[in-house]
Formats: structure tokens, C-alpha cells, sequence
């Protein structure tokens, strides 16, 4: 293993073990921005909360910047891997933004230790609450370009990787057009009347419509609507107040996934009126609502084409299919031309691991070093 690769795994695990939800990123902020300034970059802290920024200056200080982001937050997971750097908060970087804030680390060292210098700076965005549900507070990128970093900071491209656990080490993923999907999210309040549970007939039984709708939609969604890559999923009921009164009240929540925002808005009208139907038929009120999260990603076609082409030359690019999980970085992409890569992380050896969000989730520590050459090929493909 090289001094190098010891380096990145070391931090790595360090911001493994100190994981740290939205906006609730301190020591992490404090950790990077003490790296960062160790390596000579200009660093400037509280964006976004807790979010933070290091400029690598080029040579050509009028050029637009390229940005690179980096999450920041953890989940609300209990970690269960064996691993010695494992976290005991009830917090995990289960999706993998311990090792994209360690590849960012990685690209700025070797950036700076190089005696050649890029045309124009690079800015790390290093970016606090990108899992924030849709419908709660602001999302972290959304947050910074409303304070205006793309501006402050004259970025005019933006680059970002994820981890990938379905992609094997050594693999950067390049997707055209659509990467990841708008998010959505929905709750269904159902109003019924309560009565005592031996005479069911003299209320209107909330619990029981909404068992009803749910089957109702996901049929509909099956049956009424073409194949599409989009996703529907209910996750949370709630009804009633005690085991022998008939339920008053029910509510379910359930999450959107679409290409765009007027499919998601498709999604969510026949959500509303499947159960408007059968609200009427058993007798009860239903109210819908909907919120919005981040848009669909799209990658720019020509930094995808680079991105490809320079990859492939390093026998390490392959292009893959659409995600539908969602992700912030469409603030920035709608606003730049922008191109957001996959980074294998599974074992060679290994036909599978955990996905992202599970509780047992790892990756290989030897993606790392080699996602920071791609990207490093990559940024210098796009100086200039």
C-alpha cells in the first residue's frame, strides 16, 4: 500500500467513526477544514450552516471556477459491521460520504503536491445535509445556492462521484442524460369517526379505508400506468388510539421517485384520486399532500463525453443505467453544466455487498486512491 493510500484510508475512517447527520456536521466540518488548510488551500467556513469551501487557485484567477462537492452527512443508522472504525453515535455513513469526503481530500493533495498547476481554480464544496427528507428543512445544496457559492466562488462547471456498491473497484460509472431521480414524498390524512369497537356501524372506520387505499394505489401505479423508471413506495401507517375503539383517524406516508417533476406530479394525482374513491365509498374524508425534494440529475453531454472517453482510456470507464434514488446535486446541475460519476467500491472477489443505507453497508478502501486519479484525469481534461 502506498503513503498515500495509508493517508486517504486513515481519513477515511476517521470520519467513519465521527459520523454526523444534517446539518449537525461540526466536528466534521472542523476536521476537513483543518486539512485543508494544512495543505495551503483557502478555506471559508459556516456556508450553508454547516458547510464549508476550499479554493485551490489556479493560475488564470478570471477563468470560471470548477467545482467539485463532496456530502458531508450521515444517516440514522446503527452501525452493525465489525470493523474497528466503526461508529457508536446511532449515526453511520452508510451511504458512502465518509469515502466521498476522503476522495475530495485525495484530489486536493495530490493537486497540490504536483508542480504543474491547473488553468483555473478548483473549489471544493464540501456539502452539509444532502439526505434531508423532502418537505423538511432546505436540502444542503439547495441551502448554498441560495446563499449564492456558484457566484461568490465564479464556478462555472461542477463535478461530484457517489459510491456504488452494485459497481466493482476500479470502475468509474458514467451515465448521459438522467442520473438520478427527482424525489418526492406524499401523506395521506383519512378522517373517519370513532365509536366503540362492538358496534363498528355506528362510526366510520379510518383503519379500514386506508388499508384499502394502500393495495388500491399500488395497483393503480401497476395496472394503470406504463413501465417507466419510477417508484412508488408507502412506508408508514398510523391509525387509531386504542385497541378497542374504531380508528378515528389514519395517516400513511410514502416516497415519489420519478425522471421529472411532471411525472412525479402524474405520480401524485392518481395517488389523490384512487383515494378519493374509495374515502367516498367507506364513508370517510381523505386529505392529500405532497412535497417537493430535489430534481432529477441530469449530466451534462459533453463533460459525460470527456468524462467517458477519458476513462476509457484508463481502461476504467463503463457506462451504467439511471438511479432511482434521489440526490441534491441537481441544484447545482440545473444551474452548471455539471457531471456526476459512480465509483465501484465492491470487492473484485465479491458478487455483492450491502447496498447503500443498510446498517452492515462497507466498501473497498482501495477505491479510493483510484477514484482520486480518475477524477484528477478528469479535472485535468476539463482544464482550460
Amino acid at each position: 500500500m502506498t503513503d498515500f493510500a495509508t493517508w486517504i484510508i486513515e481519513h477515511r475512517r476517521a470520519l467513519h467513526v465521527h459520523p454526523e447527520l444534517g446539518f449537525s456536521e461540526h466536528w466534521t466540518a472542523a476536521y476537513l477544514a483543518d486539512i485543508f488548510c494544512g495543505l495551503g488551500l483557502e478555506v471559508t467556513q459556516g456556508i450553508a450552516r454547516t458547510g464549508l469551501v476550499a479554493v485551490l487557485p489556479g493560475e488564470d484567477r478570471n477563468r470560471p471556477a470548477l467545482g467539485y462537492r463532496a456530502d458531508m452527512d450521515a444517516l440514522p443508522i446503527v452501525e452493525k459491521t465489525e470493523v474497528p472504525f466503526r461508529s457508536t453515535n446511532g449515526c453511520m455513513h452508510a451511504c458512502g460520504h465518509d469515502a466521498h469526503m476522503a476522495v475530495a481530500l485525495g484530489i486536493a493533495r495530490k493537486l497540490v503536491s504536483r508542480p504543474r498547476r491547473l488553468l483555473r481554480d478548483v473549489v471544493f464544496v464540501l456539502q452539509p445535509n444532502e439526505e434531508g427528507a423532502p418537505g423538511a428543512d432546505p436540502s444542503g445544496a439547495e441551502l448554498m445556492c441560495q446563499e449564492g457559492i456558484l457566484e461568490r466562488f465564479r464556478i462555472g462547471q461542477m463535478l461530484a462521484l457517489h459510491s456504488d456498491p452494485t459497481l466493482p473497484t476500479g470502475i468509474m460509472g458514467v451515465r448521459f442524460g438522467c442520473l438520478w431521480a427527482a424525489s418526492g414524498r406524499f401523506r395521506v390524512r383519512v378522517k373517519g369517526v370513532g365509536a366503540h369497537a362492538a358496534y363498528p356501524e355506528k362510526g366510520r372506520d379510518a383503519l379500514l379505508a386506508a388499508a384499502q387505499m394502500i393495495p388500491a394505489i399500488y395497483a393503480a401505479k401497476s395496472r394503470c400506468r406504463a413501465f417507466a423508471p419510477e417508484v412508488l413506495s408507502i412506508c408508514q401507517l398510523e391509525a387509531g388510539t386504542a385497541f378497542n375503539v374504531v380508528a378515528d383517524r389514519a395517516v400513511f406516508d410514502g416516497i415519489l421517485r420519478t425522471p421529472s417533476r411532471q411525472a412525479m406530479d402524474e405520480l401524485a394525482d392518481m395517488v389523490e384520486q384512487t383515494c378519493r374513491g374509495i374515502a367516498q365509498a367507506c364513508g370517510v374524508t381523505v386529505e392529500c399532500e405532497r412535497f417537493y425534494g430535489a430534481n432529477a440529475v441530469y449530466n451534462d453531454t459533453a463533460m459525460a463525453q470527456i468524462a467517458l472517453e477519458t476513462w476509457q482510456k484508463r481502461g476504467v470507464g463503463r457506462e451504467v443505467g439511471m438511479n432511482l434514488a434521489s440526490e441534491d446535486f441537481s441544484y447545482f446541475s440545473e444551474r452548471v453544466a455539471s457531471f456526476f460519476a459512480m465509483m465501484g467500491i465492491r470487492p473484485r472477489e465479491m458478487a455483492q455487498i450491502p447496498p447503500s443505507h443498510a446498517s452492515d453497508f462497507f466498501l473497498d478502501e482501495s477505491s479510493l486512491e483510484m477514484a482520486v486519479d480518475a477524477m484528477i484525469d478528469l479535472i485535468d481534461a476539463l482544464d482550460g
